[in-house]
Order: C-alpha cells, then structure tokens, then sequence
C-alpha cells in the first residue's frame, strides 16, 4: 500500500483497518464483493478501546482531509486514492465487510488492453470527484492492444493518465446543476428544451477538458466512478452544443474499478429469466409490462416468461435454483430509497423484497459462485431512486455489488410505461445482434432519439419494422414523443460495460 493509501485509512474516526490483498488485474470472474471474489479488500475494527460497542463499525472518512491529500497526490497515487475512498464509501453504505481489489494504474490499464482485444471497443475509466471548490477529473487510457502480459514501462503508465481540475465549478455550484438537469429533463410538459442548458454546462466541466484527448486516443466507451452528489445524473444527456453524449460514446457507471468484474463474455450463450406484473396490491399498475414480457419472449433469447400471480420470491428463488440464467429481467417496481439498504426493494406480486434480502438471496443461490457462470446482467425496467440522498445514490451505483452480478441496467427515475417498452425491445433486439452491454444500450438510445423507434398508428414500431398492437389502456399515449430525452436517458448501465 502506498503512503496515501495509509493516509486513507487515518481518516477513520473509529480507527477501521484495510487490508489489501493482490489485486489480480486479468481474466476476472465474479464481482468483488462480500459474496463473491478472492482477494478483497476486508474492513475490520481495530483494537482501539475508545470504541463502544454501539459504535457502527462503517464510519465516515474525513472528507476534506481526503480532498487535500488527493490534490497532493501524484496520478498514480491518486488513483490508489480514488480507489479506496470509493471502494470504502460504498462498503460502508452497503454493509459490506469485504470489498474488493484496490488495483494500480497498470493493471487498470492493463485489463482495459485486454478488453478491448477481447471486444473491439476501446474504453476509458474516468474518475470524477466532486470537491468544495473545483472538479477533479482523472482519465485512465488503454495504452497499446498487445500490453496484456509484459510490464508496462513508467513512461507508458504516465502517458496513459490525464488529469485535469476544473476550479469554477463548486460542489455545491454542480449539485445544484445536476438537480437543475434533471428537473427539466424530466418535465416533458415544456415545450422549449430547457434541460440543454445544465445538460450543456456539465457537459463543459466533465466532459469538454477531455474531449481532445478522447478523440485522439480514438474512445469507443466511457466508463465512470462517480463522486457523492454526480452517481445520479443521467450522463447520456450531456449536450455539447450540437449532439448528446449518447451520439458519441457508449457509457457506464462503476462504483470504483476494483468493485467491477470486468471479465468478458458473449451473453447470447445465456438464457433469460423475465419476471413481472401490471397489478399490485398498494402501489400504480403497470399496464405495459404484459406487452414488455411478450416482446423479450419474442425474440432470439431462450427465455423464461413469469407474469402477475406467477410472479412470487418463491418461484424466483425455484427458477433459479433449477436454471442458469445469464440474463435477470424484472418489470416491476422498485425503489432505492434514503437510509439502510433495507429500505431499498424490489416488489413481488406476492411482497416485498428489500436488498439487502436479495443479496442473502443471491448468496445462497450461489450466483457468484467461482464453479458456476456469472449473472451477467440484471435488469430494473420500472424503478426510481431518492434524488439528493447520498445513501440512495450508493444503493443504486452500488446494485451490482449489491446483487453480485457483472452488470445492472436500471433507471435513475421511472420511465412511464410505454417509453420503458419502447426502449427494453428496443435494448435486447440490439444485444441479440450486438452482445456488448453499453453498445446495446447506446444503440438503443439512439433508435427512440432519432424516432426509428417510435409509436404510429396505435402501434409501437421498433427499428427493425416490427409493431406491436397497443392495447385500449395505452391507447391514450399515442401521442408521446418517445425522442425526448426522459424517455430515454434514464436508464444507466451499471458495473462490467462489456
């Protein structure tokens, strides 16, 4: 561990110790959780006798101590830095005695050569810290395709991390500029954009002082950790004057690199477990979910179909005892909401299941078992999270963590029910044909942006010419722009891009 790592973990007002075990960079499997991967990072409490026993034993790191430290730091010690406050941030909120690896600059780097070898699409890290004066932003690059098994030398760590402050914008300035974001984005009754103009001021703080270096590097896909206050912000709205930045890059959201499986593998070879249903006891129907089911039976997945009284814990629990399922897609409600993660649910025809229930779930059924294949996807297609609550926003950076899956797709505020039909087809007819999770979803995104997927005549038609017939109760939203950026910029990736 370097001397600013030790530093981190000073912070701890409870004295809580990390040990940090090798972090092994290539051919990942499982994520790095408590339930799953070798080698985590593990957050005991010490010997310190000033403790209490009512003292909790996941406490908060002194947050402006941390800031001055990682100004001083170098890239690579800012990277460990990173690393272990957001490794230490989301084990804390999720409960999790054991997080992951804290990996080096070159293994980052290293496991992105690889990854791109393995897919074609050449992604970047990017490290966003949302300080009390200023956004730093440090950016991690592949550096060259066959970097895989030799050392890299220091000059080609260096070469392979940018870093830039952006000092006029506060934290507070950006907090409200992200609320400001999503106010209008999510107001569709307006008729002027007026979501562009936060769109296009974030877009100048996060993404404009790397714009000229991704373009030169030749980025395919962006993949960021993101600081308290930034983990809810629909990153493919971000608008640099003329396009989206969902017309440029594939994008995705990761709790911190160490907490990410980033293992790779064709989900087509997997089948699919769709559960769901449009009535419950206490909470909004969800009219579309019937015809969302219909449209992912119909397609070239091999599928398991459960919906409404079929749609219970104890069926999902047998389903996945008996199956393999690569593929988790739940229409239904859920909601990450402010405080423990017991809060936190997703609900079954029959009850609730908070998450903290499904992670013991997913223990016992041994998703992340190292001699069985991983989830590699886990989907929410109709949840919405707490806004400007930091414990919701780590319960929904955090869900793949959480669930001990590769990858999670949700939203970051509930789509109504048509525009979530739309882009769910729309989302797997793109995966069947493009098995990488984030290129998927951009394509996806792209098909409602540009109208090729739209609805016409009381149909919804796809972008291959497929329709499907909207029933009476839809029948009132026929005239829904499914263009507009809520339908369609609220759904994020979450975990393993590939």
């Amino acid at each position: 561990m370097n001397k600013f790592g030790k530093i981190v973990l000073a912070f701890y007002y409870a004295g809580l110790g990390m040990a940090i075990a090798p972090f092994s960079s290539l051919a990942q499997s499982g994520n790095q959780s408590d339930i799953t991967g070798p080698n985590p990072v593990e957050i005991v409490p010490n010997s310190d006798t000033n403790n209490t026993a009512s003292e909790s034993n996941f406490l908060k790191a002194d947050r402006l101590a941390y800031e001055a430290q990682l100004q001083q730091a170098s890239n690579s010690e800012a990277v460990q830095l990173l690393e272990e406050y957001q490794a230490l941030d989301f084990c804390n909120h999720l409960k999790l005695e054991r997080c992951g690896k804290v990996p080096t600059p070159e293994q980052i780097i290293r496991v992105l050569n690889q990854t791109w070898q393995q897919t074609g699409q050449k992604a970047a890290v990017i490290y966003v810290s949302s300080q009390q004066e200023q956004i730093e932003i440090l950016t991690i690059f592949p550096s060259i395709a066959n970097a895989t098994k030799q050392s890299l030398s220091d000059e080609k760590i260096a070469s392979s991390i940018y870093r830039v402050q952006v000092p006029e914008a506060s934290k507070s300035l950006v907090q409200e500029t992200v609320k400001n974001l999503r106010r209008n984005v999510t107001n569709i009754r307006r008729v002027s954009p007026v979501y562009l103009e936060p769109a296009q001021q974030l877009y100048q703080w996060i993404i404009a002082p790397l714009e000229a270096e991704l373009r030169n590097r030749e980025i395919d896909t962006l993949v960021f950790s993101m600081d308290s206050g930034l983990r809810l912000i629909p990153i493919s709205v971000l608008h640099d004057g003329e396009q989206f930045l969902i017309e440029k890059y594939s994008i995705s959201i990761i709790p911190s690199f160490g907490l990410t499986d980033t293992g790779y593998f064709d989900v087509r070879k997997r089948q699919l477990l769709a559960m769901g249903a449009t009535q419950f006891v206490d909470q909004n129907p969800l009219p579309a979910v019937e015809l969302e089911l219909e449209a992912i039976a119909q397609t070239s997945w091999q599928s398991e179909i459960f919906f409404n009284s079929e749609f219970t814990v104890e069926n999902f629990i047998q389903e996945n005892r008996m199956g393999q399922f690569g593929i988790i897609h739940l229409a239904t409600h859920g909601e990450f909401k402010p405080g423990e993660i017991e809060n936190s649910y997703i609900q079954f025809t029959d009850r609730r299941l908070n998450l903290f229930e499904l992670r013991q779930l997913a223990k016992s059924l041994g998703w992340t078992d190292g001699d069985r294949p991983s989830i590699e996807l886990f989907v929410l297609s109709a949840c919405q999270t707490a806004v400007g609550d930091e414990s919701a926003e780590l319960g929904f950076a955090g869900l793949a963590i959480q669930v001990g899956v590769k990858s999670a797709l949700a939203s970051v505020w509930r789509v109504n029910d048509l525009g979530t039909l739309a882009l769910m087809g729309e989302y797997y007819q793109q995966l069947a044909q493009t098995p990488i999770k984030v290129q998927a979803l951009r394509q996806a995104q792209l098909k409602l942006l540009k109208g090729e997927t739209r609805i016409s005549e009381g149909t919804l038609q796809f972008s291959n010419g497929s329709r499907i017939p909207l029933p009476p109760v839809l029948q009132g939203q026929t005239n829904v722009n499914l263009s507009h950026p809520f339908f369609w910029s609220s759904f994020v990736a979450i975990g393993n891009w590939n």
